[in-house]
């Protein structure tokens, strides 16, 4: 009879146990769906990350066609640099030859989510984005569009293995900007990524 004492006690907590089980399990699902929401990237702005493996280890055999005049979208002008670069639609090499790019299907610049350009620290380049790993936590990056002008603010400086694709999420409510480079500046191995937050 000592079984059936303990079977009934063991069910006795589990019934007690159970709706707190059952809101801790709840709470974790919650959590997962949040955290999908936030790491959801757009599969354009996937493939355009990817693409940059390519892009920036490329050696053309022939010079790239001039960019489009029509996929002009404003000048980046970073002041503790004095950099300042037109910004066309697209990182492709014909793009980053001439400018920076922004990467497809990441946002619009100036809008909530995470608009990611990048552009070529190569000395066959120019000097472009040479000199972004200076940038640190507060340095100010402006954006000048047709539709206004956009400052951002720093909030972080770091480097990425070529296929880590998080460095384009965010979160919610966020408006942040992704500055994509190579890392070192010759025969690169990683992406000098440097993170700056739109200033309302």
């Amino acid at each position: 009879m000592k079984w059936l004492a303990y079977v009934l006690i063991l069910t006795g907590i589990v019934t007690m146990m159970y709706p707190k089980m059952k809101s801790v399990y709840s709470s974790y699902q919650e959590k997962q769906l949040m955290r999908e929401w936030e790491n959801h990237i757009d599969d354009k702005a996937k493939t355009s990350f990817t693409k940059l493996e390519t892009v920036f280890n490329e050696q053309e055999q022939q010079e790239p066609r001039l960019p489009e005049r029509n996929s002009l979208l404003g000048t980046i002008s970073i002041p503790k640099l004095d950099v300042q670069l037109p910004v066309l639609e697209g990182a492709s090499q014909q793009n980053l030859k001439h400018a920076a790019g922004r990467l497809e299907g990441t946002t619009p610049i100036g809008t909530k989510g995470n608009t990611a350009i990048a552009a070529h620290r190569s000395f066959t380049y120019g000097k472009q984005f040479n000199r972004l790993n200076e940038l640190v936590k507060n340095d100010e990056i402006i954006i000048e569009t047709k539709d206004g002008s956009y400052s951002y603010t720093v909030n972080q400086v770091f480097t990425v293995m070529p296929d880590d694709i998080s460095v384009l999420s965010t979160k919610p409510g966020e408006a942040l900007l992704t500055l994509i480079t190579c890392e070192p500046m010759k025969n690169p191995t990683k992406r000098l990524i440097v993170q700056a937050v739109l200033e309302q």
